[in-house]
């Protein structure tokens, strides 16, 4: 096509045009312009036929692209790019220089056309177009010298010293102020000035035109034109969208928001280190322009402030993240509807609140653990998450909207903590364990986690734990009498005989298998008792036998020996020791006398041996008589008895210094040997006529203080003498104990068995450190005292258990659950009290409501057998502690809120 009245064309790729296909006589001549019959300006056009597609002659392009030539080729671009953008993409493929000042073009119909007479402004300034050997245009601004233009061409494609056609003249020179682009309403005016002077082939041309960029001004971006854009620097337009459900926008929505938050949650450092460098950098501006405002300086200019902006932001570690961001917007769906978007943000606040507390991971069942963890999602997910974008949306658009999104973050997050913090069961458990130290919680574990079998309530084991400082037994007590925590708590409890039982039966199996005939243990242990006092004693004889013997020749001088010889009780009791056939012998002369062998005859009553002998004697009547179950009981005479033997036994030791060093070492022998045996733990059982008391001779009710010693001993002794009866005797005596302990009370309740029999065996300090002393010196008694000792500490546990005593105020409790009006009841109640009754019903109901679950929730944690821990979990979630639990939570949601918009 040409201009009229020139011979130049028109467009300079005209000579690329396939030829008009022939119009229907029902289509529109030139779509997209509105026709009106009384306006048409094409009336008198009656064969003008809809512009060709210039390059229907080339193979199929891919949806949404469209052909432009550029230097002699073919380029692709989206039908969504305007000339300016397709201008700035071509920019980047040219390869050849130019006149000075020219870029890289795009043939626009708009500037080629002829119609610039009809008042449509040209598309682009004046140039001088050449036409170089390959085919290609090369534009040269209008009025450029040919000298110039040659030797531009020479150096850029070689061969002859001139163009191989003459310059093309640009019909658009005579138009130098031209502006750049022609807008619709003025290309419209030019097509009726063009119609109205008959020029058909410029009215065509202004037709194609006003339909391409009608076309370019509807047609919605597409996304791959975005990344197009994005990747040259420029603007990105919006992206159209096909219509989708709800439903999918929210399930997709969420899908694609729980792997940003991930990828968010894990460049935290990053958003960390940005928002600390950003808000120092603002801080820094502000004191500086403060310093500046008081000293009358200029404050700062906002290129300064922006290059301040762009040197915090120009890590590399920023440029990941930005870059990170940027694919995840192109690759990951972007929510369309409200309920979308607030899935979406629920889905990236999974990722740093979505982790199980430890509460949620220490939940023992299923149905515990997926209610746990529910209310963890419900608090630490959901709520910050509708706070941030129902915050995001009321302020899209706005400067304020990340600041909004982590403030609303922040708010869901403090409200999750406040409500936690006021929670009425923790609460309560907060206030009534007290403080404890880690040795103290360690204690109150390996209690509930004790190996004799006796399961123990978190609170019976931190009572025990801490010695009883602590409240927690009675709010155990409390919820243990309700009717909601009684029915919990109840099947617990009832174990607690059975399970203490068996472990009291396992500690003594283990110190000795329980004896089919017990009756016999106290005579058999009396007896070995009795064994071990009288080789005691001969064994302080057989010690002190020597001295002795050397006396035994030795007698009293007759001067000395003449007041005890006329003692009539010295008399008496030779003559009952002279009479006595079994010691008779024993005190007699030798039947070989010096000059052979004679008749024994008596040794006299001065000897020595005779003394001895008859001073045992007085001294055993003297006691027997001294006893007032002695039918001759006397006591005068018993002290007679006693004084007659010191005297002559005084007279002996002054005669012979042998018989008083012997007395002298049996005294300390006896004093340091056989009275306390006698007189301790072993001449009781000696003294002992049944089981019991040999049994309680050992494990005495009351023990002296200090008396572990003795025991110990007593019970060495007793099992070197008879090892299996003296274990036996131990476990015998225990098990009576504990039987004793297990009566039922009148109510038929045995539930403190265990407590009552650690009291009675060891129920002060004297009373354990004997029952240790005892099992320790039994062979292999380590271990069965080290069991004893645990299981004593468990049972004493068992003991912190609070009676629930009065039932007054759980029975009003109970009489207010029952005594609760009927829904009919309520219903007439309403109008009759003006409405009032409604809201005391429903207040009073709420109320027992919460009580209800606050005891059952209570009962749970008392009982579970992690009991301790959920305990000490509950006593760290102070407000404090949430607090800052919430705020970290905001900090690592910050990368979605702040700048994920």
């Amino acid at each position: 096509m040409q201009q009229p009245g020139s011979d130049q064309p028109a467009n300079v790729f005209d000579q690329f045009d396939a030829t008009p296909k022939p119009q229907a006589a029902s289509e529109p001549r030139f779509p997209g312009v509105p026709v009106d019959a009384a306006n048409d300006p094409w009336a008198a056009f009656p064969d003008a036929k809809a512009p060709a597609n210039v390059f229907d002659q080339f193979d199929k392009l891919p949806p949404g692209f469209r052909v432009v030539e550029f230097e002699g080729q073919r380029v692709q671009v989206p039908n969504d790019f305007t000339d300016d953008e397709i201008s700035s993409a071509l920019s980047t493929l040219t390869s050849k220089p130019l006149a000075p000042g020219k870029g890289p073009r795009v043939q626009s119909p708009a500037g080629d056309g002829p119609w610039m007479k009809y008042g449509a402004p040209a598309s682009r300034q004046a140039v001088t177009q050449v036409k170089a050997p390959d085919g290609s245009i090369v534009e040269f601004p209008a009025g450029t010298p040919n000298d110039v233009m040659t030797k531009a061409m020479q150096e850029t494609f070689g061969g002859p010293s001139a163009p191989t056609q003459p310059p093309v003249a640009d019909p658009w020179a005579q138009f130098p102020d031209a502006p750049a682009q022609a807008t619709l309403p003025e290309l419209e005016d030019a097509l009726r000035n063009a119609d109205a002077a008959g020029d058909a082939a410029a009215a065509r041309q202004l037709a194609d035109e006003i339909v391409r960029q009608r076309s370019a001004a509807s047609a919605p971006a597409s996304p791959l034109g975005n990344v197009i854009r994005h990747n040259l620097g420029l603007p990105e337009q919006p992206v159209e969208q096909p219509p989708i459900s709800t439903a999918k926008d929210v399930g997709e929505s969420f899908a694609s928001g729980v792997p940003r938050g991930v990828v968010e949650t894990a460049m935290f450092p990053i958003t960390l280190s940005r928002m600390v460098e950003g808000a120092g950098n603002y801080l820094y501006n502000k004191v500086e322009n403060g310093v500046r405002y008081a000293i009358g300086a200029d404050p700062l200019s906002e290129e300064e402030l922006a290059r301040r902006e762009a040197g915090i932001n120009a890590s590399p570690a920023y440029g990941v993240q930005d870059r990170t961001r940027e694919i995840m917007d192109a690759v990951l769906h972007k929510p369309q509807t409200t309920a979308g978007k607030y899935a979406g943000t629920i889905g990236e606040f999974a990722a740093p609140g979505g982790l199980p507390s430890k509460g949620a991971r220490m939940a023992e069942t299923g149905l515990d653990v997926a209610r746990r963890y529910g209310a963890d999602l419900l608090g630490n997910v959901v709520a910050p998450a509708v706070a941030s974008e129902a915050a995001g949306q009321a302020t899209e658009g706005t400067p304020y909207e990340g600041m909004m999104r982590f403030l609303g973050a922040l708010f869901g997050n403090a409200g999750t903590a406040a409500v936690r913090a006021h929670n009425a069961p923790e609460s309560v458990v907060r206030r009534a364990t007290g403080d404890l130290t880690d040795v103290q919680w360690q204690r109150a574990r390996d209690l509930q986690n004790n190996s004799v079998g006796v399961h123990l309530t978190g609170p019976e084991a931190i009572s025990q734990a801490t010695s009883g400082a602590t409240a927690l037994p009675t709010v155990q007590r409390v919820v243990e009498g309700s009717t909601n925590g009684g029915a919990r708590m109840g099947p617990f409890f009832a174990q607690r005989v059975g399970q203490v039982g068996s472990a009291v039966g396992n500690v003594l199996d283990q110190v000795a298998p329980q004896s089919a005939q017990p009756s016999t243990l106290g005579p058999r242990a009396a007896e070995a008792a009795a064994e071990i006092i009288d080789r005691t004693r001969q064994g302080i004889n057989t010690q002190t036998r020597p001295l002795y013997q050397a006396a035994e020749a030795q007698s009293v001088p007759a001067d000395q020996f003449g007041a005890i010889a006329a003692d009539p009780r010295f008399v008496a009791g030779v003559e009952r020791l002279r009479a006595n056939p079994e010691l008779s012998p024993e005190y007699m002369t030798s039947p070989v006398g010096a000059a052979g062998p004679v008749p024994p005859q008596p040794l006299p009553a001065n000897s020595i041996p005779v003394i001895d002998a008859v001073t045992k004697d007085l001294n055993a009547r003297g006691e027997a008589l001294a006893n007032p179950a002695n039918p001759l009981y006397g006591p005068e005479l018993a002290g007679r008895s006693r004084t007659a033997a010191a005297d002559a036994r005084n007279a002996a030791t002054r005669a012979s210094p042998e018989y008083a060093q012997a007395l002298a070492e049996q005294e300390a022998l006896r004093r340091t040997q056989l009275n306390p045996l006698e007189q301790g733990p072993v001449g009781r059982v000696a003294a002992a006529t049944n089981t019991a008391g040999a049994g309680n001779a050992l494990l005495p009710h009351d023990p002296l203080t200090g008396s572990a010693g003795e025991a110990a001993d007593a019970t060495r002794r007793l099992a070197a003498q008879d090892p299996e009866t003296t274990a036996a005797l131990v476990r015998q005596n225990l098990a009576d104990r504990f039987t004793k302990a297990s009566t039922e009370t009148q109510e038929g309740i045995r539930d403190y068995a265990g407590a009552k029999f650690r009291k009675d065996v060891a129920g002060n300090d004297t009373r354990r450190d004997v029952l240790d002393a005892v099992l320790r010196s039994l062979p292999g008694g380590e271990a069965s005292a080290d069991r004893m000792g645990e299981l004593l500490d468990v049972l004493q546990a068992t003991g912190r258990r609070k009676p629930i005593g009065s039932a007054t105020e759980f029975n009003r409790a109970l009489n207010a659950d029952l005594g609760d009006a009927s829904p009919a009841a309520r219903a007439i109640a309403v109008p009759t009290s003006l409405g009032r009754s409604l809201f005391t019903s429903a207040g009073d109901a709420v109320r027992r409501r919460a009580m209800r679950d606050g005891v059952s929730t209570l009962a749970d944690m008392f009982i579970a057998p992690n009991s301790v821990d959920l305990i000490r979990n509950a006593r760290n979630r102070t407000g404090r502690a949430m607090a800052a639990d919430a705020a970290a939570r905001t900090a690592l949601e910050s990368g979605t809120t702040l700048y994920g918009q």
